[in-house]
């Protein structure tokens, strides 16, 4: 206890440091996301959600492997979700997007 009295103005910058990689981890993961989601909507379509999802959080796995083992899944699909809501707002809004998803 005495130790953390002592060390209390370290511990704090430790955790502001955790809690920044955390946080800027996100964004990294909230990008690839974008682009992992519009790519098995891509290549799978609508109507294969649970699939399109099973499929993106393998690949999150394979490239976050790190961060993978300490967000939960349902975090991760929360995620996902609002991802989905971003790629819906592209695919109405850039026709580019729209053809490359629906393979105009």
């Amino acid at each position: 206890m005495e130790w953390i009295i002592n060390n209390w103005s370290l511990i704090i910058v430790v955790l502001a440091v955790i809690v920044y990689f955390i946080m800027s981890g996100k964004k990294s993961v909230m990008k690839w996301l974008l682009f992992a989601v519009t790519m098995a909507e891509q290549e799978m379509g609508s109507g294969t959600g649970k699939i399109k999802l099973a499929q993106v959080y393998q690949d999150f796995i394979t490239a976050y492997p790190l961060f993978s083992k300490i967000v939960p899944f349902a975090v991760f699909s929360a995620w996902v979700d609002a991802v989905l809501d971003e790629m819906r707002h592209l695919l109405e809004t850039n026709s580019d997007i729209k053809k490359f998803v629906e393979g105009e």
